[in-house]
């Protein structure tokens, strides 16, 4: 994310406006498909929404740690060294943005009292991904041709959700369902490290080698485990009182 990206971003015209109301739409359709996944104890509107808004937050903290590495010399991922694009993707894009919406995770949304059950590990981080993809896609699409916008508007939130939901399942069953030790411990940073892993490998593909099919594969894969988990943690249960 070059800084020259955000400053043209934030000047605002008509086809920024245009890829507002594009980024809504995509949100609003992808948070709610996620909130279904919870049918049977809806996460509460206003937390979905604030964690949406924190996911910007990260986003912002993920472009300053960008800028912090061109600081100390690391070169964009388009230098023209494959070597270097490889570490680029892997060390830099997946440890940084997983990161960055990984720490707004467990400083904020994962304290929350609202955050109670297994499946609350897909459900909040993806609206976390949501919101970072959102001002992600915000700062790069303007100047994109149409047809690039529209792909990218929906495409960009539903990777960062799958990316996002390995670690937020794994970290959600540990606190729920394993005593602390060696083997909790481990699975969440398992998790952490394969969800920075794959979207190092996921940007690596595209920028390396323009591979859309492969990306395609490898996000259906992760979507059908992901949902695959999901319904298996929905579970049938007592009606409780509304939440807040």
């Amino acid at each position: 994310m070059q800084p020259e990206l955000v400053a043209a971003a934030l000047r605002l015209t008509g086809g920024t406006w245009q890829v507002i109301a594009m980024l809504l739409a995509a949100g609003l359709f992808w948070l709610q498909y996620i909130d279904l996944k919870d049918r049977l104890q809806p996460e509460p509107r206003h937390r979905l929404i604030l964690a949406y808004l924190l996911g910007m937050a990260a986003c912002w903290l993920a472009v300053g740690l960008f800028w912090l590495t061109e600081l100390l010399g690391f070169p964009e991922y388009d230098a023209g060294d494959g070597g270097w694009l490889a570490t680029y993707c892997f060390l830099v894009i997946g440890p940084i943005e997983e990161g960055a919406k990984l720490l707004v995770a467990l400083a904020i949304v994962f304290r929350w009292r609202v955050f109670d059950e297994p499946v609350d590990g897909l459900v909040y981080p993806a609206a976390i991904a949501l919101g970072f993809a959102s001002l992600e896609n915000f700062i790069h699409l303007p100047g994109l041709p149409l047809s690039e916008q529209l792909g990218r508007s929906f495409a960009l939130p539903f990777t960062h959700t799958m990316f996002a939901a390995i670690w937020g399942l794994a970290i959600a069953h540990a606190r729920f369902h394993m005593a602390p030790g060696w083997r909790r411990t481990w699975l969440q940073l398992g998790a952490v490290a394969l969800a920075m892993a794959l979207h190092g490998f996921y940007d690596w593909l595209i920028f390396a080698h323009r591979a859309t099919y492969w990306v395609g594969g490898l996000m259906l894969v992760i979507w059908a485990i992901v949902i695959g988990r999901a319904r298996s943690l929905v579970r049938p249960r007592p009606v409780s009182a509304p939440r807040g």
